[in-house]
């Protein structure tokens, strides 16, 4: 939480943007940190003005970032992004949004709320790759072309790797029919995907890993995020255990794809529009502050 006088800074400077003297302004926002960190490479101490595109770097503390348009974001220590109106570009480190309208993106990919009240982390790995997690609330992951590759309910973390877009899907989960229609919801993204091709009757009720193409037609089926051209299904546990597992899970309580998950054999990840995903359990959704969150800045030497 922010200390009082952080919070006292943040009142007086948000009353000041609206007056009438700071209409032309055009600053998008304040940042503020226990201790210093650079806006543009130039070292700030305590707080500055955010302008629309501004570089923030932090160093052994984390820093907060506050919209005029009510956005809350946080980066935590050893951290970069470039600050926009609509989105933080995440470049390094570890970057968290408290809010709805807004957006982190980092590798080509774009993470946002999927409902209101959601707190979303994004880390930067390496050049492209992420993680991501919900620590509050639901998220939604998208490609660079705004295609639902990923929604992650609250405590779940997973990471990415975008591909080139040629890379073929694969996915796995209970195959259904639907109205005529055959769609699964993937096991690891949590993305409902409609299926096309040859030999699928055989597998309705199964659980089954998916390879195929993404079609440039629109899925037809409402909640679809994508249509797949079929190009192999290999089953992986038949109707009757599929069964079992759902009904154990239904009378625990849990979820059925949970309790499938178990009764699978080998590492669940999924390639989904180009991106490969799979679940990682690192702490970043389940971590209380992010790195440098609370921390002072160091004693000045006399």
């Amino acid at each position: 939480m922010s200390s009082p006088a952080c919070q006292t800074r943040l009142g007086l400077w948000l009353l000041c943007m609206m007056s009438p003297g700071y209409a032309a302004s055009p600053g998008i926002g304040l940042a503020t940190a226990d201790g210093s960190f650079q806006s543009d490479h130039s070292t700030v101490w305590g707080n500055a003005t955010l302008f629309d595109g501004n570089l923030i770097e932090t160093r052994v503390s984390s820093s907060q970032l506050h919209l005029t348009s009510g956005v809350n974001l946080r980066l935590a220590a050893d951290s970069r992004a470039r600050i926009y109106k609509s989105a933080m570009i995440l470049e390094k480190g570890i970057g968290q949004l408290e809010s709805g309208n807004y957006s982190i993106k980092a590798a080509g990919l774009q993470v946002a709320q999927d409902r209101p009240g959601t707190t979303a982390r994004v880390q930067v790995t390496g050049s492209r790759r992420i993680v991501v997690a919900a620590a509050k609330g639901s998220v939604r992951v998208t490609n660079s072309h705004g295609v639902l590759i990923a929604r992650l309910e609250e405590g779940r973390e997973m990471s990415f790797e975008p591909h080139d877009q040629s890379v073929a899907t694969k996915v796995s989960g209970i195959l259904t029919l639907k109205n005529g229609k055959f769609i699964l919801v993937d096991r690891v993204t949590n993305v409902t995907m409609q299926l096309r091709g040859d030999g699928l009757e055989t597998g309705v009720g199964n659980l089954v890993e998916i390879t195929g193409t993404v079609d440039a037609a629109a899925p037809t089926v409402p909640g679809a995020s994508q249509l797949i051209d079929v190009i192999s299904v290999k089953h992986l546990v038949n109707a009757a255990e599929t069964a079992t597992a759902a009904g154990a899970a239904g009378a625990a309580g849990g979820a059925a794809a949970g309790a499938l998950a178990g009764i699978s054999t080998g590492a669940m990840e999924a390639v989904v529009a180009g991106v490969a995903a799979a679940g990682t359990v690192g702490g970043l959704a389940a971590a209380h502050d992010l790195p440098g969150q609370g921390s002072r800045p160091p004693p000045t030497s006399r």
